[in-house]
């Protein structure tokens, strides 16, 4: 298993290959599962330049992790806390869901903080209103639980027929009368 990245040369083109390969392992396992060897060559580059360009395997999930929680960030900032995000990037959340965070803050942690201050700003509420409060915690734990069993789920529905791009559509659309209804 490679990545689109087999050619990978230059200093950014690296980088970029390990820190994209990353991301797509954690939505598989946790880092403390994913050896230095299979990173490399998934990224398709020697295992000699993640120490060259990261120093440890662990500063290129650091890194990975640092770009999906922005990403993360940067989406719930711009559509809001709903609806529940279905589409192929919600793979983001599942890598959040396979990591064993050693930290005192998890990434989480961290993200949430975020969306509550976007949150009160975007909706004029201040950031101690129990009711913004209440909307991003079940906003979040529906969208963490999306992402982290989306392909569980559909292999359990797959028996009963139906279409993913329609259930994905139909579960958008209850999220998102679930927060405003609630």
């Amino acid at each position: 298993m490679t990545n689109d990245h087999r050619s990978a040369r230059g200093p950014e083109a690296v980088r970029r290959a390990l820190i994209d390969s990353a991301k797509a392992l954690m939505t598989m396992r946790s880092p403390r599962q994913i050896s230095g060897r299979e990173l490399a060559q998934h990224a398709g580059v020697n295992y000699g330049l993640i120490h060259h360009y990261f120093g440890t395997k662990d500063n290129v999930f650091a890194e990975a992790v640092a770009e999906a929680t922005e990403a993360m960030g940067e989406r719930w900032d711009h559509v809001g806390i709903r609806p529940v995000n279905t589409s192929e990037d919600a793979a983001s959340y599942r890598t959040f869901a396979k990591l064993e965070v050693d930290e005192t803050r998890s990434p989480i942690h961290t993200l949430v903080q975020r969306i509550v201050a976007g949150q009160s700003e975007r909706t004029g509420r201040p950031t101690d209103d129990p009711e913004l409060l209440a909307d991003i915690a079940i906003a979040t734990a529906l969208q963490f639980g999306w992402g982290a069993f989306e392909s569980d789920i559909v292999a359990a529905l797959e028996e009963y027929g139906g279409d993913l791009d329609d259930l994905r559509r139909r579960v958008a659309e209850l999220s998102t009368r679930l927060l405003r209804d609630g």
